[in-house]
């Protein structure tokens, strides 16, 4: 007897996955990919109908997919049509970033390569044609001073901070069939400090100058709160992303103690704040080893995570089974779709097992490589959603 499913919307359907109801299918979405993959897909048979406009993308160079979107994003639409994916995340416009920004510019000129001044404050070398990670020369941040110029940066007038058509949004948004989301740029802890100051001050400010952390910690959960509740005011959230990236291949950057003492108590703060307010889920993005960050993050509020980055020792399976409760997304090795059908059938047999369980969204663990040609993708993509409808 063949299985009965409603056709569930996007939103429907994302809700369901986090309460872990049955009677929906789980999203059919892809994290994010590269540009240069999708060029050279556009070669390999992949229809032009609206292609990227690469003059926009900044110097991450991501596009994003269906499961990745916040406010400025670019979806690729050919993709997302040719794959039939279900309607993608929406995030609120709201700017939480300085104004008024830095004047960005262009500093020195070194032919292939130009030092720049971003409208963040940060100076940095860049190649021209965007084909690598830029250089941070100089972050805004070096000492309290810095700081305390900075946060006059920090207009709160919540006007200045959404689009004019918000009056527009708000009410489309009470008849959206997508999950919408808020935060995410890069409203997380450690994200901020590393905005800031740099990877490595903002590793080792916990320890130079445990104080500055507080005053910054203080001053952020405020700020966002404020911005937050009023969003919340106008229409209600599906989702609450906060964007860390707080780890690399052996673990996490900072350790247990240093997350506990620090982190958690404005985390829990944040979280407390919003779910009064209506917000039910929330997540965490951070590629790396998280094993140790994720019953930290469980013990704020967290309930999801994603992309669960398999070269760095991430196992969806085990974490499934060491926390049945935890909504997972993500955990496709992407190696592996520009290997062979053997490597690509292999990686989704976890999925099956994976859907069974519930609470998972199934894509990539990061950004789709241009090393994967269109054919391996359409077969990993047309597997996966067969997959997706027999469960």
């Amino acid at each position: 007897m063949k299985k009965f499913f409603v056709m569930y919307n996007s939103r429907i359907k994302f809700l369901k996955v986090f309460n872990n109801q049955g009677g929906a299918r789980t999203l059919n979405w892809e994290f994010a990919y590269w540009w240069n993959t999708i060029e050279r897909w556009y070669d390999e048979g992949l229809p032009r109908l609206s292609p990227i406009n690469l003059k926009n993308l900044n110097y991450s160079q991501c596009v994003c997919g269906e499961a990745l979107i916040y406010p400025g994003s670019i979806l690729s639409k050919d993709v997302h049509i040719f794959f039939g994916f279900d309607e993608e995340m929406k995030s609120v416009p709201l700017d939480t970033q300085i104004i008024p920004r830095f004047r960005k510019k262009i500093l020195r000129d070194e032919g292939n390569n130009i030092v720049l001044r971003n409208n963040d404050g940060k100076i940095l070398k860049t190649r021209k044609d965007g084909t690598s990670m830029p250089l941070f020369l100089k972050y805004p941040v070096e000492n309290k001073e810095d700081f305390k110029k900075l946060k006059k940066r920090y207009d709160t007038d919540f006007k200045k901070r959404l689009p004019k058509n918000w009056d527009k949004l708000k009410k489309d948004y009470k008849k959206r069939s997508y999950p919408l989301q808020l935060g995410m740029a890069p409203d997380g802890f450690f994200a901020v400090l590393r905005e800031l100051m740099g990877f490595e001050k903002a590793c080792m400010v916990f320890y130079d100058d445990p104080k500055f952390v507080i005053e910054i910690f203080d001053f952020y959960t405020t700020y966002w709160i404020e911005l937050y509740l009023k969003v919340l005011e106008d229409t209600d959230i599906d989702y609450f992303h906060i964007f860390e990236d707080m780890a690399y291949r052996n673990g996490s950057f900072i350790s247990p103690d240093i997350f506990k003492k620090f982190i958690s108590p404005y985390l829990k703060k944040l979280i407390f704040s919003l779910r009064k307010k209506g917000i039910k889920n929330f997540g965490v993005d951070s590629d790396g080893n998280i094993n140790e960050l994720i019953p930290l993050w469980l013990e704020t509020g967290i309930n999801s995570i994603y992309p669960f980055e398999v070269g760095a020792g991430m196992d969806i399976e085990t974490t499934r089974k060491q926390y049945p409760n935890l909504v997972i997304m993500g955990g496709i090795n992407k190696n592996e779709l520009s290997k062979d059908k053997y490597a690509i059938n292999k990686e989704l047999k976890k999925i099956s097992r994976m859907l069974k369980k519930g609470k998972y969204i199934p894509f990539t663990d990061h950004m789709v490589n241009p090393d994967t040609s269109f054919e391996n993708y359409k077969y990993y993509r047309e597997n996966l959603k067969k997959i997706i409808d027999s469960v």
